[in-house]
């Protein structure tokens, strides 16, 4: 019994001998640069000069500041309009991929999750050149619907434009995640409801949902912390105009720290940015370890 033991314990300590450049990887490019930028809240820096010591100043600024806010609010009507068209859309193409009655399912599938692939940034150049108003996007409206849409100039459209973007850009790498969620339902539970009678609409919302609970709980909250950290789209497309109405809080970190040069404020912005991702983080660990029960 010791020396099985003795030998597990030392599987145990190989195994952090083989994680170690994995740890040491993420201590350097990720945990050291959050306690950098949370000792860097306090601090007056415009990277020339010496870092001036303000206590809670920038803190009590944040709090005060309606740009700040503005932002914020602009970034979660991003996230939440955008995570319910991705996995709605996302969903209805796993589910359309999964009958029997579509052709040249490989093909379909290749189209969708071709933009997943692509630049980010060559992505939004191309769309930033279709939204003007000689582009395909604005052509085709006035000519189905005889009205031209300002996309980037209207600030009221100017963020669904930014939204349509990333929809587009994304919905096919969910759309594989819920193909392999469906892939793992026994087709002996669909059988079965067939010959109880059970429709289409019977076996989706009595079989098909009810067995990926988990995987739409995974694609929900990891789209919802991918989204909320989107930055290039508004980067490349509108700078977060038209009067900062795709100002999301990644951009306006950005430009506070380079544009400027305000560090200390911009990494007290990013300490709100890193909590809200962190709270998205606790619940899909805990979604993880339910699952795992």
């Amino acid at each position: 019994m010791r020396k099985a033991s003795y030998s597990v314990t030392r599987i145990q300590r190989h195994g952090y001998v083989f994680i170690l450049p994995t740890l040491i990887f993420f201590s350097v490019f990720l945990i050291y640069p959050i306690i950098s930028a949370m000792k860097l809240s306090f601090f007056e820096w415009n990277l020339l000069g010496p870092k001036i010591f303000v206590g809670l100043k920038n803190y009590k600024k944040l709090i005060a500041d309606t740009r700040v806010l503005n932002s914020y609010w602009r970034t979660l009507h991003f996230t939440v309009v955008s995570v319910i068209a991705i996995n709605i859309l996302a969903f209805t193409f796993a589910i359309m991929f999964s009958s029997t009655l579509i052709t040249f399912k490989n093909i379909w599938q290749s189209f969708i999750f071709l933009p997943v692939i692509l630049s980010m940034v060559a992505v939004g150049v191309v769309w930033e050149y279709m939204y003007q108003t000689t582009g395909l996007i604005t052509i085709i409206g006035r000519k189905l619907f005889g009205v031209t849409i300002r996309w980037l100039t209207d600030t009221h459209v100017a963020p669904y434009a930014m939204i349509i973007v990333y929809v587009w850009k994304t919905t096919g790498y969910y759309m594989v995640i819920y193909i392999a969620g469906l892939l793992d339902i026994p087709q002996s539970l669909y059988e079965a409801a067939r010959i109880d009678g059970a429709g289409f609409w019977g076996r989706l919302f009595y079989i098909t949902i009810p067995s990926l609970v988990n995987t739409i709980s995974l694609a929900v909250i990891s789209c919802m912390i991918f989204t909320f950290g989107q930055f290039p789209i508004q980067y490349v497309i509108t700078k977060g105009g038209p009067s900062r109405s795709t100002e999301i809080l990644a951009l306006l970190i950005f430009k506070q720290a380079f544009e400027f040069n305000k560090y200390g404020y911009g990494a007290v912005i990013s300490v709100l940015f890193f909590l809200t991702l962190f709270f998205f983080a606790v619940i899909q660990l805990k979604i993880f370890k339910s699952s795992a029960r």
